[in-house]
């Protein structure tokens, strides 16, 4: 009998306390759908967060591994941190990730329709997937508290009326003109992704375009959407997405760095590249000249699910 296919979750903490509570009761509804759980914690190794994780391996998952860093860390070493654990645990390059961020939930109904009947993921190789995600509105200074019971919004970074299954500098290109509220909780790709998101120059000082530099790894030729969300996010409907835009845009010089080394790895994209790069240039311009405004995200919501 064959081992199914199945993704290592990995499970960033951030501000512990009651979401990661809530997280981590997520998981353990879901953990028979992969591989190997990670839970990666970014605190001292005395902190509430540690004491959570390590209670939950002890007493609901033993098969979690909880790892930690000692100490509070930016988004990009802490990335780099479970990565080069998986590598030195055995995980191979081909192994895929499905990122999760402490605040949100995994949503097992949604992967319950989409794994075979064996309970193999059928993931394409070469193939990063973002989304859909469902949808939960929460305030920063408290903890969601709403019904349960109700429908989900269904959130998404394609077009609601088009493909959901884009070349990668596509996706990026419409990205950049129009962009979405983006999420990487769910994200499905292989480890070489993040492995790529690590060593590669320059790197990556923020978590601003994050899933472009991910999907935009040399092993990646599509950008795919799943048939319903996998996760919950619990979202800010009143966050200030107009900074977020700004400090994005500022890190553009990482993300023109790995859309070139993309068309160099693959040579037959070098005609969207110059696409790409001549539409978000001519956009730059436009706005440093104030002829047009800066494009503002939008928020796309494509459908509602059930719980």
């Amino acid at each position: 009998m064959s081992v199914p296919l199945q993704p290592i979750l990995a499970m960033m903490s951030y501000r512990g306390g009651a979401r990661l509570a809530r997280c981590l009761d997520s998981i353990e509804r879901s953990q028979s759908h992969f591989k190997r759980i990670i839970l990666s914690v970014t605190a001292p190794e005395d902190s509430d967060d540690m004491r959570q994780c390590l209670q939950f391996q002890r007493d609901r998952v033993p098969k979690a591994e909880v790892i930690c860093a000692g100490a509070e860390l930016p988004t990009m070493q802490h990335q780099a941190f479970w990565v080069t654990h998986l590598e030195r645990t055995g995980a191979s390059k081909d192994d895929w990730i499905f990122w999760l961020a402490y605040d949100d939930e995994v949503r097992r109904k949604g992967i319950d329709t989409f794994v075979d009947d064996d309970g193999s993921w059928p993931l394409r190789p070469g193939t990063a997937y973002f989304g859909p995600w469902a949808m939960r509105h929460e305030q920063a200074d408290r903890l969601w508290d709403g019904d349960p019971s109700e429908p989900l919004e269904s959130w998404t970074s394609f077009q609601v009326d088009g493909p959901t299954r884009l070349p990668v500098l596509e996706w990026i290109r419409q990205q950049l003109l129009q962009p979405t509220y983006m999420q990487m909780s769910g994200c499905l790709t292989a480890l070489e992704s993040f492995t790529a998101l690590r060593d590669r120059r320059p790197h990556k000082q923020g978590p601003m375009r994050i899933e472009m530099a991910v999907a935009s790894a040399s092993p990646n030729t599509h950008v795919e959407e799943l048939p319903e969300p996998v996760t919950v996010i619990y979202g800010r409907s009143n966050s200030d997405r107009a900074n977020y835009g700004r400090a994005a845009r500022a890190q553009d010089v990482h993300l023109a760095a790995w859309i070139a080394r993309y068309a160099a790895s693959h040579p037959g994209e070098l005609s969207r590249a110059g696409r790409l790069a001549m539409d978000a240039g001519s956009m730059q311009v436009g706005t440093l000249l104030r002829r047009t405004a800066a494009a503002s995200e939008e928020w796309r919501v494509r459908t509602t699910v059930s719980p």
